[in-house]
């Protein structure tokens, strides 16, 4: 998603924070690689066909944000009616941004600033169903893709109550049960669960 034009930052697409402006968060080395809005309505659009076929059910899901950066996929599940979100942040810097940024977010939430390569389970566990949405910094992808499906297989068979996984990669990914859609330099990985 680029930044909005009109103020420094993104802004959430629909639901009850439409319009709402999330500051673009602090980048390392002024790299920054957001989620571009076709691809967030895209895979939205896959979540909402899932819902209309009764196999998701937004109010009682969870979304888990991992590798969070700016916070964007997370508060947009939140404003189409998740209740709740997760996020996962790392890097200091976003994480205090990302925090003071959900401080205005009227919805039920949690972020920690916790490796996602190390805690990417246990969270909402009353929940029945859990998205996933992993979308690691691309200098990641060179030395760490094995990792990364490492953790994804994990989350597999771990978690009873993932309803999809969606990996964000700078590149298709040919992972059993991934199916890839390529939008410029981004590639949207989705493995529906349920």
């Amino acid at each position: 998603m680029k930044p909005s034009k009109k103020g420094k930052g993104l802004r959430i697409q629909t639901g009850d924070l439409k319009g709402k402006l999330i500051p673009s968060p602090v980048t390392q080395e002024g790299k920054s690689n957001f989620t571009p809005a076709i691809m967030k309505k895209s895979f939205f659009d896959i979540l909402e066909s899932l819902q209309l076929q009764g196999r998701l059910n937004f109010t009682d899901a969870a979304f888990l944000d991992l590798f969070a950066g700016s916070g964007q996929m997370g508060i947009e599940a939140l404003s189409r009616g998740f209740a709740e979100a997760i996020f996962l942040e790392l890097a200091w810097d976003r994480f205090e941004s990302l925090k003071g940024v959900l401080t205005k977010i009227p919805h039920e939430h949690s972020v920690f600033r916790k490796d996602a390569f190390r805690f990417y389970t246990g969270f909402a566990e009353a929940r029945t169903h859990k998205v996933f949405f992993i979308d690691p910094p691309y200098s990641f992808w060179e030395k760490k893709e094995a990792k990364i499906k490492a953790m994804v297989e994990d989350i597999v068979v771990q978690e009873s109550g993932a309803a999809l996984i969606a990996v964000q990669s700078p590149v298709a990914l040919d992972w059993e049960g991934f199916e890839s859609r390529p939008f410029g330099r981004n590639v949207l990985n989705v493995r529906a669960l349920v």
